[in-house]
């Protein structure tokens, strides 16, 4: 009876047990050489990625810091006005327009016909007299038309030479002491394809038909850059820009102030 139950016993817990692991018996898997190699892309293209992150954050911040640095090196003047010197036409004495030989926006060369007139105090009669331009330039307006009479000395023809453009901006005194003759200013507005260069050549007192109104203000005159002139030459005197003067160029230039 007892031999029975150990039998029993022993084959009970044959049957219940179960094996226990055997972690060194057996070959070891590895995974495929495909998956490892996809494993290992993952991983790289996260580097990559981080990579990229890093260095665009360095060059963001970089660029924020010039920029910043740029602005304050840089003054804003204002509003610049292209202006051209006239060059005038008419006669010693009053006299009436017979004709005109040019338009508004003609381009004209040293000496070319511009219109014909009759003076009025010659005794002998009517006698015409051409009047030509004294240099190459563009013609801005036609102040007396044909018909009409133009009194002594007064512009029958106003023209302007383009290689002479400049441009005005009116500056307060307290901006005018960071500046001084030299520095390159940049303009950008209309007619333009980019900003453009320019050197502030001198400083006048300015031209007010109200001093009180702007006590503290004289005009900044800047010459376009040599490279920017054919450009410069398309445009129309009267036209407005922007202008801002690096400071940090000329730096042994004349103060601004003290060359007005």
């Amino acid at each position: 009876m007892s031999a029975t139950i150990d039998t029993a016993i022993d084959r009970d817990e044959t049957t219940t047990a179960p094996p226990s692991p055997d972690v060194t018996s057996g070959p070891v898997t590895t995974p495929p050489p495909r998956h490892r190699l996809r494993r290992a892309l993952r991983v790289i293209r996260t580097l990559v990625v981080v990579l990229i992150l890093l260095v665009a954050a360095v060059a963001g911040g970089t660029y924020i810091v010039r920029q910043r640095l740029a602005d304050r090196n840089m003054v804003d003047t204002g509003t610049a006005v292209l202006t051209a010197q006239p060059i005038t036409v008419g006669s010693a004495d009053a006299a009436v327009v017979t004709r005109v030989r040019t338009t508004e926006r003609a381009t004209v060369t040293a000496g070319e016909l511009l219109a014909t007139i009759t003076p009025t105090v010659d005794g002998s009669g009517p006698h015409v007299q051409e009047l030509r331009a004294p240099a190459a330039g563009i013609v801005t307006e036609i102040n007396v038309a044909p018909g009409e009479i133009a009194r002594a000395g007064e512009p029958i023809v106003t023209m302007y030479d383009p290689a002479k453009l400049a441009f005005q901006v009116d500056v307060p005194l307290e901006k005018l002491r960071k500046l001084r003759l030299g520095m390159t200013a940049y303009v950008t507005g209309p007619g333009l394809p980019g900003r453009i260069a320019a050197k502030l050549q001198k400083v006048e007192p300015k031209v007010d038909t109200q001093p009180a109104a702007t006590p503290d203000q004289l005009t900044v005159v800047l010459m376009p850059d040599p490279a920017a002139l054919a450009t410069v030459r398309t445009l129309v005197p009267g036209l407005r820009f922007a202008v801002v003067v690096d400071i940090t160029t000329a730096s042994g230039g004349t103060p601004a102030v003290n060359s007005a």
